[in-house]
């Protein structure tokens, strides 16, 4: 025998309280639970990130020390300062020395205000004269205590605090640099006012403690909260955090050594600053909560509708596939759980990209084939070989009288650097009619008489582009076919037209045999193939199609002893 549940027989609707009421009482007690548990942790949590706030506000605080040690060397090195310090040791009571002194303190003056914070910029010279600039002249040094360590430190930069002034000093020997003789020139004292210095840089609580110590011993506290010198910390070494008891106080300690110094730099956080924020956090946390609680309640009856959601999104992907919109927006993996409708979302979007670039792949190869064949055709001629042959002609032609040839092999060198010389695949229509007039000019002194050209073209048009090599290829094959197969005289005319639509076109017409529908319909299919030149109508116009578009490109009208008439439809566009 079967037993059934309790609620088997309920109402759907008791059946779905009861569910829910189960399902809330777990949800407390794990909730409960996990809370506390979470809170723990997240205080946790919070002791590291504002400890790594604190080293972090120690490391700026590094960089801008290090940043006044470099000054101090740039100072006690400069030039300037260099041979004045040694003009008042070898000439002290020379005329020209009280305007070097004069000249010291300007230069002073102006390392003094590279940075806010620095109070003073003090310089003692061989017989223990100062020399001070800065904001605050009137600091009392301590020089009994300072320059013994300056001069044990055979130089090197020595940081010191002076006391009840909360102030830094950097003090560094300056000696001679010249020939290396590191004579003694005198001593220079950097003073930094600590309190602009955290303000400026740190931009931190007032309540916020920093210690800096060297060799065991404290050079600079802030000392915000009456803490205790003997009971500061001062064996702490490489970098990290702890939980201190001071004076009774609780204190979050950061500290770090410098990267560049002998200092090591603390940063004291008062504990209940912390606390007072994990006491808030539990507050927001204990309302969430409750608000969960809530959402969950209404989330049961919206379930049936995040099941849908996924499948509708899919659905919408698929109908704009299906319109050929294959240009979306990436598939993001956190927009749907990686269960099984995720996967054909992620599937579905990898489709289309790969359809994309398959579509894209196909485009660009095809461009690369037709501008690899155009290429080649140019690359078939040797520019510099036949502009030197073509010159030659044309000077013996001069040199001999004869015009004519002088007139041929200058037109035939111009028109061949026009088509070799210029890179672009986009030229003007003046450039490509010129040369057009130059093959002509050629042309006219072989068949004479028998040749009529006409050009008419606008100015306004010809500033254009086109497709290089698009006009002299149709020229030379009504040439070829108008002239070369009949007796008869053949007249080529070209003309240039702005269009309503605002495109312009180029008519190239003669008056030649002729052609009927099959033979159009061959150049445009490629079957029928220019003899000569190699650039045949077909690809012409699949060079325009492809750089302006498919509405662009050649159109011919002829009919069998008609003559022909070639039209070149273009964008009105300059670059």
């Amino acid at each position: 025998m079967t037993i059934k549940p309790f609620y088997y027989h309920f109402k759907i609707k008791n059946k779905i309280f009861s569910i829910m009421l189960l399902l809330l009482v777990i949800f407390c007690i794990f909730g409960i639970y996990a809370f506390n548990y979470f809170s723990r942790m997240y205080e946790d949590e919070l002791y590291k990130q504002s400890a790594k706030t604190l080293q972090l506000s120690s490391a700026v605080l590094d960089k801008e020390l290090n940043e006044i040690e470099q000054l101090s060397f740039q100072i006690s090195t400069d030039d300037f300062v260099q041979n004045s310090l040694k003009q008042i040791k070898d000439n002290p009571k020379a005329y020209e020395v009280y305007r070097t002194k004069a000249k010291l303190m300007d230069t002073l003056v102006t390392f003094a205000t590279q940075k806010r914070y620095i109070s003073s910029i003090q310089i003692i010279d061989y017989y223990r004269k100062n020399y001070v600039a800065g904001f605050n002249t009137k600091i009392k040094y301590q020089s009994k205590d300072i320059l013994p360590q300056v001069f044990s430190n055979k130089g090197a930069n020595v940081w010191a605090g002076l006391e009840n002034q909360n102030k830094l000093t950097a003090t560094r020997i300056i000696r001679n640099k010249e020939n290396l003789s590191l004579a003694y020139l005198g001593t220079l004292i950097i003073t930094i006012d600590m309190e602009k210095l955290i303000r400026g840089s740190l931009k931190i609580p007032s309540d916020n403690d920093f210690v800096i110590t060297r060799d065991d011993g404290i050079v600079y506290m802030s000392n915000h909260n009456k803490i205790d010198n003997d009971s500061i910390p001062i064996v702490k070494v490489g970098s990290g955090y702890d939980i201190m008891n001071i004076d009774n106080k609780n204190f979050l300690v950061a500290y770090q050594e410098s990267e560049f110094s002998n200092l090591t730099y603390y940063h004291f956080l008062p504990f209940d600053n912390i606390t007072e924020q994990s006491t808030n956090i539990k507050h927001w946390m204990f309302i969430c909560f409750i608000f969960m609680l809530l959402l969950t309640i209404f989330l049961s009856r919206r379930a049936a509708s995040a099941l849908s959601k996924p499948l509708e999104g899919l659905t919408v992907k698929m109908k704009q596939a299906q319109k050929g919109k294959f240009e979306q927006s990436d598939f993001k993996e956190d927009t749907y759980p990686n269960d099984e409708v995720g996967q054909l979302h992620e599937n579905f979007q990898i489709m289309i990209n790969k359809t994309n670039e398959l579509i894209k792949e196909n485009y660009q190869k095809q461009l690369v084939i037709k501008e690899t064949e155009y290429k080649a055709l140019q690359a078939q001629i040797n520019p510099h070989f036949l502009y030197n042959t073509l010159d030659s002609i044309n000077w013996m032609a001069k040199l001999n009288k004869q015009p004519n040839i002088s007139i041929m092999a200058e037109a035939l060198g111009n028109m061949m650097r026009n088509i070799i010389s210029k890179k672009a695949p986009l030229i003007s229509i003046k450039e490509e009619l010129q040369i057009v007039i130059n093959y002509i000019t050629i042309q006219k002194y072989r068949y004479q008489e028998r040749l009529y050209f006409s050009l008419e073209s606008s100015p306004d048009v010809e500033e254009f582009l086109i497709p290089k090599l698009s006009i002299q290829p149709i020229v030379e094959n009504a040439i070829q076919h108008g002239l070369e197969e009949s007796v008869d005289g053949c007249t080529i005319s070209i003309s240039t037209h702005y269009l309503d639509n605002g495109n312009i076109s180029i008519v190239i017409e003669d008056n030649g045999p002729g052609m009927d529908e099959g033979t159009i319909q061959s150049i445009f299919s490629g079957d029928l193939k220019s003899k000569r030149t190699g650039i045949g109508l077909c690809n012409i116009n699949d060079r325009i199609k492809l750089m302006f578009g498919n509405i662009y490109g050649i159109e011919i009208k002829s009919e069998q002893d008609k003559g022909t008439k070639v039209i070149i439809t273009l964008p009105c566009r300059m670059e």
